[in-house]
């Protein structure tokens, strides 16, 4: 196999998917360090990993190319198992993955998840690359967290605030103790051989550094804005409701049965000055969430509207048809990016006081936080919207740091 031509020094950035499949925060980000790269002049390439559901292999070769210069690039994986996060296909993925790095030989890798790729893949990149830089963004909390890296009892609709062999287990009752301690004595030993781990929020970084006691100290990059350009949106047609706008992915842990909950205590309330925008779709079935939403129908009436799928490039102009944006996540979301995409239009943002959104809005000189992560908080913090729109005016305190910030913060580890 030819060598890549080298033109400057080279990154690899690496995600468990490609937005063009899922359009993920994680690999959102990933892709736009990537091109800012390139536009700045980097010798960038990108790597993601794709399923049967989304793709077809080419015969003989689990790698894909998904530009025609091949600088993003996908590895179809087989034989990934999530608790322990593990990819047992050594003579395909693994030997294909060392291939490609052997080809590529770059200088710095940087890994935004290990989903599909596995602890695997930090012992292959250090037993292939002796020298190079790598590292690792922590985008949630899958490393401490075995059940979907969400640190949330699904069953009870509970945060969890860390992880603990009870607990564990109690979301797990198939394991044992020695599962769960395997599990996390070979995340330890993949860990030793990453330079640098990061976070994008100091709320998981204290999460992390709680759960995982002796590791270096975790330094904090800001994800940022990533779009082309940072520009507010246009205000939205002034009428006598004030128009709230639900943006992202629809499941249950997006809380948006808590909104639709929010709105119609609104109503019993007697504020009906109101009306809910919600852009996102299931990118895996949920019928009883489903059957929620169809019945949101019938009690908001014309309040609410489902608008469906979205594409990013959409964004701006569906922001500037709202007042006001709702994030009512009940995970301990890190850093959503739907928070900055809000921010960047002028749009204030109505959420939870959980998680990592709380701090990025504080740090803006934004957010209008409900007093407790449940409906009726909720609500009182949107009718305190319809009470003083004013409320709904936004100018941040302080620039929302662009891909281009994000990636310079980043060089300084790449090759400080």
């Amino acid at each position: 196999m030819i060598a890549a031509v080298r033109s400057a020094r080279r990154v690899l950035q690496i995600a468990h998917n490609h937005p063009r499949f899922h359009a993920g925060g994680t690999e959102l980000t990933a892709l736009a360090l990537h091109r800012q790269g390139l536009a700045d002049g980097d010798d960038s390439w990108f790597l993601g990993a794709l399923d049967e559901t989304q793709i077809v292999p080419n015969p003989g070769t689990q790698m894909i190319g998904l530009t025609p210069d091949h600088r993003e690039a996908a590895l179809f994986a087989d034989g990934f198992r999530r608790f322990a996060l593990a990819q047992d296909d050594h003579f395909g993925f693994l030997r294909e993955l060392r291939d490609y790095l052997e080809w590529l030989r770059p200088d710095v890798v940087h890994i935004h998840h290990l989903l599909s790729f596995g602890l695997e893949t930090l012992h292959l990149i250090r037993n292939t690359l002796a020298d190079v830089r790598i590292v690792l963004t922590l985008h949630d909390y899958y490393l401490i967290c075995a059940n979907n890296g969400q640190l949330y009892k699904h069953d009870t609709r509970e945060r969890c605030d860390g992880p603990s062999l009870t607990a564990c287990l109690g979301c797990f009752p198939e394991r044992n103790a020695s599962d769960f301690a395997m599990r996390a004595l070979d995340i330890r030993q993949a860990l030793s051989l990453v330079d640098h781990v990061v976070s994008p929020s100091h709320f998981l970084k204290q999460k992390f550094e709680a759960s995982l006691s002796g590791m270096p100290a975790i330094p904090v990059i800001e994800n940022g804005y990533l779009g082309e350009a940072a520009s507010f949106a246009q205000a939205p047609p002034q009428d006598d409701d004030v128009v709230f706008g639900y943006f992202g992915n629809i499941s249950a842990v997006k809380g948006l049965t808590d909104l639709l909950d929010a709105a119609e205590i609104l109503l019993a309330q007697g504020h009906s000055g109101f009306r809910l925008h919600v852009h996102g779709t299931q990118l895996f079935e949920d019928p009883v969430l489903a059957r929620r939403m169809e019945a949101a129908v019938q009690t908001l009436g014309h309040q609410v509207r489902f608008f469906g799928a979205y594409a990013s490039g959409q964004m701006a102009s569906l922001l500037a048809s709202v007042d006001c944006v709702v994030f009512p996540s009940v995970w301990w979301e890190n850093a959503p990016l739907v928070i900055y995409e809000a921010l960047n239009a002028g749009r204030q943002v109505v959420c939870y006081p959980h998680g990592g959104a709380p701090e990025i809005l504080a740090r803006h000189g934004a957010g209008i936080l409900a007093e407790r992560s449940e409906p009726t908080a909720l609500a009182d913090a949107m009718a305190r919207v319809l009470g003083n729109r004013a409320l709904a005016d936004l100018t941040p305190t302080r620039p929302l740091p662009g891909r281009a910030e994000t990636l310079q913060a980043y060089r300084a580890l790449y090759f400080g």
